[in-house]
Order: C-alpha cells, then sequence, then structure tokens
C-alpha cells in the first residue's frame, strides 16, 4: 500500500451533517487528533529546568489570565455557582430570584424558572411532561393508584375483620364458641394484648368464623359471615396478582396519551445501529460492510442468508465510530488540572504575602501549614508545580501523539433497520459462546500489550531525549507535516494490526465467528469512557462490585437473620415475659430490635454504592443490574424471609406472638425506610459536599467548573422512589390478611410521600432524563416475577383449609401466566378498543441524533485539548515577557 493510498483512508471527520445526506462518516481520534510531531525548540529538557531558576514568580503572578465564562475561570465566583444551582431547580429560592435579574445559566445555558408554584395543588403531568417525559410525572400517578388500592382493600376486607374481632373481644365469654382451648387462648390472648393494630392470628380467627357460622346455619340463617371472609380473601389476592398488569395498562395508556412529549418514543438511532466487540483489528468501512454481507450470505438458514443482499449497496454504514480507552488519559488529565490550582493558589499565596504580608488563601491540605510558609518556601514549590505542569502536559501530549489504545469495538449505524435486524440475527450468540470468544480475545489482548509495550518504550526514548517548550505543547498546523505523521502512524497501526489478526486467526477460523454483536445504544445515556475502558479493567471493577456487594448481602442480611431469630423467637418472649432475662440481656435484645431494621436500610445502600462502580456501558445497564440484584435483596431477603419464619417456623398461623413480631418489624422496617427516603444519601452528600466547600470560602479555592459542579443539586433517584413505593404496597398486601390496620400505616406512609416527594423534585433535585418509561416498566417486571409466586404461596398457607382454595390460587396464577405471556397484545386491546385512546402522529419533529457527534462532544467535555491549550498560552506569554526584559 503506498501513501497515496493511505491518504485516502485517512480522512478528517466532519460534523454530522454529512449524516443528514446520507454519506459515510468515520470517528477516528488517533487519525483526527493525534500524531502530530512537534518541531524542535532551543530548550532540551535540562535547560529547561535550568530556566526554571530564573523565572520571576511574581511576573508570573501578573501576566497570568485564565479564560472567563469558562471551566478554568479563576478566582471562581460565588454568585455565579449559586445561580448556575437555582437553574437546576424547578421551583428556585424565591430570596434568590428577587436578588438576581437572570435569566439563565451563562455555563450550562439552563433557564432560570420564575414561574411560582403550589407544590400541594400543582399538576405534575402540566409541569414535568413537556421537559422531562413521562417517567417523572408517572411515579406520582402510581402514588394515586396505590393510595385508591389501599383504601379499596381495606373496604373490602379490612372493615369486616376489625368488627368481627372487636364484636367477639367485647363480649368473649358470649361470642366465643371454639372448642380447641389452645385456640380460645391464643383469641383471649389476642383480646388481652390490647393493641392499636387490632388482630389475631388466622387459625383462631377463621375456626371462630366456621363456628359462629354453623351457629348460624343451625339457628336458620345463611352464614354470611364464611362466605364473605371467603370472597373477599380471594378478591384481595386477585388483586394483588393483578396488580403489575394495572400498571402496565397504566404506563402504556400514559406512554400513548402523551406520545409526543416522551423522547423515547421518537429513537430510531439504536434501532439502526449494533455495537461490535472483538474485531480482530480496525477495520475500515468497506471491510466492515464486507465482512457482514459474505458472512450472512454463508448463513446455514436460507432467510437470514438471503438479507446479505442487502449489504452490497453503498455507502451502508452512515457512521462508523472506532471506540478508544480513554480513562488513562482523563485520569492524567484530572491530574493535570488539580496539580494547575495548586500551582493558581501558589501564585496568590505569593502575591498576598508580598503585598500583604499574610496569607489568606490556601487548599484544605494546607489548612494547617499555610501560615508557617516563607517567600522561599513558595518560590521553591512554584517551581516544583509549574515543572509538575509542564512534565504532566508533556506525558499527555506523547500519550495521545502515539495514539489511544484501540479497543477492537466499534458502534455501527446503517442506513435501514432492516440492515441492523440482518446483522444482528446472524451475529447473535448464545450466553456461553461469547465467554468462549471472550476468553479468547482477552489472551490475544495480553500478546498485543506486550508487544505494544515495546513500542512505548522506543517512543518514551524518544520523549525524554526531545525538545520541551511551549512550541512542543502547541498543536502544529503545517498540513504537510500532519500528513506524515498521520500516515507514518498509520502505518504502525495497521503493522501492529495485522500481527493481532494473525494471533486471532490462530483460535477463529473465520472472522465473523469471533466478531460480537450487541443492538445498539441509545445516545442519550451511553457512558463513552466505560464503554472504551480496557476489557481487563472492565471486569476488575465488575468483579469487585459484584463480590462486595454480595458479601455485604450474605454478612449483612446473615446478622439481620438470626438477629430476628433472636429477637422474634415466642421462646424469647417468654422468658422476657417471665422475667428470666438479665437486664443486659433485655437491653441486647432491644438494641437488636432496632438494629436489624437498620441493616436492611444499610445493606440496600451498600449493594447501590457497589452495582454503580461496575463501570456498565450505558445508564440503562446501570439501572437495570441494580433492579436485578435489588429485587432478591429487596423483597425476598429483606421482606419476605420473615414471612416464612414466621408461618413455617414458629407457628404464626397461631401464635399471636409470632403475628405480632412479624407486624411490628414491618411497620417498623418501613418507618426506617421512609427515614432514609427523607434523608435521601444524594442530597445529604449533595448538602455536605456544598456545606464543606463554602466553609470559610474564598474565590481562589476553586476553578469556576469546580464550584459549579459541588453546587450542582444531585439526582433524584427515580429508582430507588419507585422500589420504596412498591415495597410499602407489598408490605400492605402482605399484612392486610392478618393485620389490616397495618394498611392504614401504609397509606399514611404513601400520603406523606406523595406530598414531600412533589416538594422534593421541585425544590432538592434535578430530574434524570435518562430514566425513561422504558426503565419504569422494566422496574414494574422485575418485581411481578418475585411478588408473583409470593402471593401465592401466601394465600395458600393461610386459606389453606378451604377446598377451594388450592383451584381457585392455581386457576389464577395460570390465567396470569397467560397474561404475562400475551400482555402487548391485551394491553393494547384494553388501550385501544376498551378505552378507546387512539396513537396521534406525532407533532413535533425529533432530529436523528449522531453517535459520531456525541462521542466527539464526549471528548470535548474532558477538556483536554483546551486545558492544554490555556497552559501553550500562559507559558507562550510569560516566555515573550521573559525575552523581553532579557
Amino acid at each position: 500500500m503506498n501513501n497515496s493510498d493511505i491518504e485516502k483512508l485517512i480522512e478528517n471527520y466532519e460534523d454530522d451533517q454529512q449524516v443528514e445526506i446520507n454519506e459515510p462518516v468515520t470517528l477516528d481520534f488517533n487519525q483526527d487528533r493525534q500524531g502530530q510531531v512537534p518541531q524542535q525548540h532551543r530548550f532540551s529538557s535540562s535547560k529547561f529546568r535550568e530556566r526554571l531558576s530564573s523565572i520571576d514568580p511574581m511576573n508570573w503572578a501578573k501576566n497570568i489570565k485564565m479564560p472567563e465564562n469558562n471551566y478554568y475561570t479563576y478566582p471562581c465566583s460565588l454568585e455565579q455557582a449559586e445561580l448556575h444551582r437555582q437553574c437546576h431547580y424547578i421551583q428556585p429560592d424565591q430570596e434568590f430570584l428577587d436578588k438576581t435579574n437572570a435569566t439563565e445559566c451563562p455555563c450550562c445555558n439552563k433557564p432560570l424558572n420564575r414561574k411560582r408554584i403550589n407544590f400541594l395543588t400543582v399538576n405534575m403531568w402540566q409541569l414535568l411532561v413537556q421537559d422531562y417525559g413521562i417517567a417523572a410525572p408517572l411515579y406520582f400517578t402510581f402514588l394515586k393508584f396505590q393510595m385508591l388500592i389501599f383504601v379499596l382493600i381495606f373496604c373490602i376486607y379490612g372493615i369486616f375483620f376489625i368488627y368481627e374481632v372487636n364484636s367477639t373481644c367485647a363480649n368473649f365469654k358470649e361470642q366465643i364458641c371454639l372448642t380447641d382451648e389452645d385456640l380460645i387462648i391464643e383469641y383471649k390472648s389476642a383480646c388481652e394484648l390490647n393493641t392499636i393494630y387490632t388482630f389475631v392470628a388466622m387459625d383462631p380467627f377463621l375456626s371462630q368464623i366456621e363456628c359462629s357460622a354453623k351457629i348460624d346455619l343451625d339457628n336458620g340463617g345463611s352464614g354470611f359471615k364464611l362466605i364473605y371472609i371467603q370472597i373477599a380473601a380471594f378478591l384481595i389476592f386477585v388483586i394483588n396478582i393483578m396488580i403489575p398488569l394495572q400498571y402496565e395498562i397504566i404506563i402504556r395508556y400514559k406512554q400513548i396519551k402523551y406520545w409526543d412529549k416522551e423522547p423515547v418514543n421518537h429513537v430510531t438511532e439504536n434501532k439502526k445501529s449494533v455495537y461490535v466487540r472483538h474485531l480482530p483489528y480496525k477495520m475500515t468501512s468497506e471491510e466492515i460492510q464486507s465482512t457482514i454481507s459474505k458472512a450472512i450470505a454463508l448463513n446455514t438458514f436460507d432467510e437470514v442468508a438471503k438479507k446479505s443482499v442487502l449489504f452490497q449497496a453503498k455507502n451502508v454504514i452512515q457512521e462508523l465510530v472506532y471506540i478508544y480507552d480513554i480513562h488513562e488519559v482523563n485520569e492524567m488529565n484530572i491530574e493535570r488540572e488539580s496539580a494547575l490550582l495548586d500551582f493558581m493558589i501558589t501564585l496568590e499565596q505569593l502575591k498576598e504575602l508580598k503585598e500583604t504580608g499574610t496569607i489568606t488563601t490556601y487548599s484544605e491540605k494546607q489548612a494547617k501549614t499555610y501560615k508557617t510558609f516563607t517567600n522561599e518556601l513558595l518560590d521553591n514549590l512554584f517551581k516544583q508545580q509549574l515543572n509538575d505542569i509542564v512534565y504532566k502536559t508533556q506525558k499527555i501530549k506523547s500519550y495521545l501523539k502515539n495514539g489511544l489504545p484501540f479497543t477492537n469495538k466499534v458502534i455501527i449505524k446503517f442506513e435501514t433497520k432492516e440492515q441492523r435486524e440482518a446483522a444482528y440475527l446472524h451475529y447473535r450468540k448464545k450466553w456461553y459462546q461469547n465467554l468462549l470468544i471472550r476468553y479468547e480475545v482477552m489472551k490475544q489482548q495480553t500478546k498485543l500489550k506486550e508487544m505494544q509495550k515495546t513500542q512505548v518504550a522506543d517512543t518514551q526514548s524518544y520523549v525524554d531525549s526531545r525538545s520541551v517548550s511551549v512550541d512542543d505543547l502547541q498543536i502544529q498546523n503545517q498540513e504537510s507535516e500532519n500528513q506524515k505523521a498521520r500516515i507514518s502512524l498509520f502505518n504502525q497501526n495497521t503493522y501492529l494490526a495485522k500481527q493481532q489478526f494473525d494471533y486471532s486467526n490462530k483460535y477463529v477460523e473465520q472472522i465473523h465467528y469471533q466478531m460480537g454483536v450487541k443492538r445498539g445504544f441509545t445516545i442519550n445515556g451511553i457512558f463513552w469512557e466505560n464503554l472504551g475502558m480496557d476489557t481487563f479493567k472492565r471486569l476488575k471493577f465488575r468483579l469487585k462490585a459484584i463480590f462486595t456487594a454480595a458479601i455485604a448481602s450474605f454478612l449483612l442480611m446473615g446478622s439481620f437473620e438470626l438477629i430476628y431469630f433472636y429477637q422474634n423467637n415466642p421462646n424469647q418472649k417468654d422468658k422476657k415475659s417471665s422475667g428470666q432475662l438479665s437486664t443486659w440481656e433485655k437491653v441486647f435484645a432491644n438494641f437488636l430490635a432496632i438494629l436489624v431494621t437498620f441493616l436492611s436500610s444499610y445493606t440496600t445502600l451498600t449493594i447501590l454504592g457497589q452495582m454503580a462502580k461496575s463501570r456498565r456501558s450505558t445508564f440503562i445497564e446501570v439501572e437495570e443490574s441494580i433492579m436485578h440484584f435489588f429485587v432478591i435483596i429487596q423483597y425476598f431477603l429483606i421482606q419476605f424471609f420473615p414471612y416464612l419464619a414466621t408461618f413455617e417456623i414458629w407457628g404464626g398461623k397461631h401464635q399471636i406472638v409470632a403475628c405480632y413480631d412479624l407486624v411490628t418489624l414491618s411497620l417498623h422496617r418501613i418507618i426506617f425506610k421512609q427515614l432514609f427516603h427523607t434523608f435521601h444519601i444524594r442530597h445529604s452528600r449533595f448538602w455536605l459536599r456544598k456545606r464543606k466547600a463554602l466553609k470559610n470560602f474564598t474565590p481562589k479555592k476553586f476553578f469556576q467548573g469546580q464550584l459549579n459542579q459541588i453546587m450542582t443539586p444531585a439526582f433524584i433517584s427515580q429508582r430507588g422512589r419507585q422500589f420504596n413505593m412498591l415495597f410499602i404496597l407489598t408490605t400492605a398486601l402482605c399484612l392486610i390478611y392478618i393485620c389490616p390496620v397495618a394498611v392504614i400505616f401504609c397509606l399514611a406512609f404513601t400520603i406523606y410521600i406523595f406530598f414531600f416527594d412533589k416538594y422534593a423534585i421541585t425544590h432538592n433535585y434535578q430530574i434524570d432524563k435518562r430514566f425513561t418509561i422504558n426503565l419504569f416498566s422494566h422496574q414494574i417486571k422485575c418485581y411481578q416475577i418475585v411478588v408473583l409466586p409470593f402471593s401465592i404461596y401466601l394465600f395458600l398457607r393461610l386459606f389453606w383449609r378451604f377446598s377451594w382454595v388450592i383451584y381457585g390460587s392455581l386457576s389464577a396464577g395460570l390465567v396470569m401466566i397467560v397474561i404475562i405471556i400475551f400482555k402487548k397484545p391485551i394491553v393494547k386491546f384494553i388501550i385501544f378498543k376498551i378505552c378507546g385512546l387512539k396513537k396521534k402522529r406525532p407533532q413535533v419533529e425529533y432530529r436523528e441524533q449522531s453517535f459520531f457527534k456525541s462521542y466527539n462532544k464526549f471528548f470535548e467535555s474532558l477538556r483536554i485539548e483546551s486545558l492544554t491549550q490555556i497552559l501553550v498560552n500562559s507559558l507562550k506569554m510569560n516566555e515573550t515577557e521573559s525575552t523581553k526584559n532579557d
């Protein structure tokens, strides 16, 4: 391949306007941003260090100018940061609005909302759906629906249950008709307990209903009580298992009703794109298109093989985005940014010490030592920091010059959806095949890294001996030099690519077998840095997160279970009542009663923190992984285990003490969860971080962008809110059978979080647009899978005495399974036929987003090049000033 051929392959990337005219574009940082070989300069590394000794720090302090209205604006403005914070609120503080005439934030262009609302009466759909989609206001609709369910089940079952227990206890000797002495004692114990719960164990209650109904029948009555309690219990059971379907109907109804308002309804880029892993080398768009076409033609299924004709036209690939490992260079830039801030603080300290003799500016790590600083110490510190900044900048430029590590991953956006479906259908593999391929690819990458180490070592020796100056840090504009560097770099990459390709052929016979293809991503929510992270690094982070979360779950939940056994064992209760426990044992037992509810909440927070660090590729993957892990901990270990222990081990069906402990524990857990809900960890962390930054605040402690980030409100946890809502719902639907009064408590908590979250979402948090209606629906599905089997178990366990229960519950369960399988057509029939809703044609034109532009924008947001340019200008200006003085 000659240089002219190479030049044709190496083209500068264009903006996303090319996507609109259907011309293929390729985003390749290594070709477009790197590869410039700086010219030599008169100062070598050693001479530059010698020059540091003659640099006057005060000249630097006078001449250095940081950009305005930029992330690196210095000193920062607290007023600007406060404006940035208030612009993220739906309802800013009135006191702040009275003090400013601003209309938007200059850094992020968010408008400042001056319209006042009453959060108690505001319609959340009118307030939120236009700007944030359906998911946020739908949460409040579900809370209203939940309140309605609580009222309904309490009226159906709870009123009758409480009336029957109160009437029996009010005239116990005359009303009781039980013949079993143990049941009589249990019923009497429940009456003597005299708690606000007003309940008895199920066996004494149902036995009393049966015997009173028999007496009524003998006296010529209808036995209404026995018939009603069976019908009421079965209705509660049906409502319980049908709730996920009801939620799905509400979700789809709102999604269609507000079709124009929900961006996810108009997203198309994920339907035309695929995410390809394990490429043998950096293939061009023509090579990838040819490989896919030939591979599909060889498919054993004729229907799939015929689709190879879809890839024979030109420009089948609209976008080809190479994914690079940006994690390391980003970490280097963060270190350089921190070094620059320390450098700016040192300059301010030198100025203050010379002008006033007192230092007022200092960093957090200097809080105890800054008063002892002298001119000589600060002068040496200035030179060390300047040298460190230059070294870090040289390191970053050298890293970029050699090319970002290619991760053998690309995102391909096809021209049509049919092409995407054909490629995905052919390359789709079983999970065990993906594991084997990943293992082989990881071995290949290890060998490739060994080859690259040699190249990097040779390059580093060149970097150490080359010149270091302002010109070295600049981005050169000479096209001829750029093209030579690019051609040289391309030749090196091609050589390494062919070597890697040879390794891959040792393990797989065909290229297309090794390629792993997944469905494309929605652009809103891609974590580009995680997506491009090295396979070993991602695997390490993911395994660490999973194992840490698993160990925390087992240890804390194991402690939870042991404490629950100890605290709520009926035999232990007998010892307490008889005074056999010593004082310290009583104190310890009461302490454990509080600790058991705390552990359940702490466990969930630990798991959430670890799963968030798993370095998933997209926001959706992170949220879904948390949902999958969390649903086991939240519902099975925390919520359902006490029911299994109560009814299977401690005879909760006939012992009022065991039931009382179960109800108390469940309500204590809800109280603790509402405390965590009120003082949520996200908002608490934001408040503490802000308080720490503003304590002894001076404008010279931060860059403007750093202060803005500290002052940016936390995103509201919509997943956490929804889990809390479903937790309360599940508690009420489980306790309704044995303690209907608990439903009133759950109703009260639901009303509280309804109004509190209306305030929080408008005054304390910003809303995350990435949490879409699809994630909302997925969380309901996870809830359904876990809760449905337990609902059937609980109903069978409590009402097994009735002959029809087994048939009724199994029939209802089968109907529910059929509904789950055919849920889509059932929901569509209800919405379009019964409700008469019609899908609206979109009146808003949504422009298809570009992966190309998104990845490019992400790289710019890292501020690597912008910081380099700031340093170049500062070094150049001060070097010019020094030359004039000489």
